[in-house]
């Protein structure tokens, strides 16, 4: 059987696992934290069933078991393959972990009506382009049936933009790999701002890394871990090297949650944060330094 015709039975096995995650969450709604249970009662409010207008490719079945999913496994947000979305996963990652409840209700007032206000006040409102071409992205693996990732990863890129978008500001499919979904690093934490309200203190940018030694950096990471989250913007590449890698571009090109960092003898262990999974890694001293171009420390409002 072919790729393509096997698509139609993974849908319906997501929808019956989300399902079943949707009944199961009812039994453990203790056991959750008192913003995912206010998330969930809210999306139990909602009418799930009727599908919105405003995104006429936008199926409910997989718009909400994508909700409920992305409330009760945070660590478990994706932006797909062959998208430039990790900017917005890595922040959404961030906001549903600490404010679910605060998702659910941007998300949801996005679906109903085609805006929401953030917490700055800002009136997030989609374009038309971007409307109708949620639900419709294909040839980026799991993100092909997460609606709700679809349309939450379209409006942020479609509503915050900074100097790499500058010459691509309408979408057309397939732009979520082009420069139109592009983050460059002001404009990454200037979103964590607007999105939540949270105090952000950043060092690097998009092209001089951060002007400290290999082990101040070290250092200053681990202290700011004490006091808050940090999102770090790496070179990808060098995060990891491949022996087949012929050149390396020197830029950034990713967006990742750090969780921890200790020292080992004369290695550096790494866990973070992105495509979805925990990663934990084994780096030295020097390739840390040269990895990372911007460490964002973030402390709540």
């Amino acid at each position: 059987m072919k790729c393509k015709e096997l698509i139609p039975y993974c849908s319906m096995l997501f929808v019956l696992l989300t399902n079943k995650v949707t009944c199961y969450s009812q039994t453990i709604l203790s056991e959750l934290n008192p913003a995912q249970q206010r998330a969930l009662e809210l999306l139990d409010r909602s009418d799930t069933i009727s599908a919105s207008p405003l995104w006429p490719h936008i199926k409910p079945v997989y718009f909400f078991s994508n909700i409920r999913s992305n409330i009760l496994y945070p660590g478990k947000i994706n932006q797909g393959h062959n998208t430039n979305f990790c900017s917005y996963a890595a922040l959404t990652h961030l906001l549903i972990k600490y404010e679910p409840d605060n998702y659910t209700r941007m998300i949801l007032s996005l679906y109903y009506t085609g805006k929401t206000t953030l917490y700055s006040k800002k009136i997030l409102t989609p374009s038309k382009r971007v409307r109708q071409a949620a639900g419709l992205l294909s040839d980026n693996g799991e993100l092909n049936i997460l609606h709700a990732n679809q349309l939450w990863f379209l409006a942020m890129a479609d509503n915050f933009k900074g100097y790499l978008n500058l010459f691509d500001h309408k979408y057309s499919i397939g732009d979520e790999n082009t420069f139109w979904a592009a983050t460059n690093y002001s404009k990454f934490n200037k979103m964590v701002r607007e999105f939540g309200g949270y105090h952000v203190h950043a060092i690097g940018s998009d092209l001089i890394r951060p002007s400290r030694s290999k082990g101040n950096l070290y250092k200053y990471m681990v202290n700011m871990l004490d006091t808050g989250l940090v999102m770090i913007y790496i070179n990808n590449k060098l995060m990891y090297p491949h022996k087949f890698t012929l050149f390396n571009l020197p830029a950034p090109t990713h967006f990742v949650v750090l969780y921890e960092l200790h020292k080992i003898n004369d290695m550096i262990e790494i866990k973070y944060w992105d495509y979805g999974l925990k990663t934990e890694q084994l780096i030295t001293m020097k390739r840390l330094k040269k990895t990372i171009y911007g460490v964002s420390s973030i402390t709540k409002r």
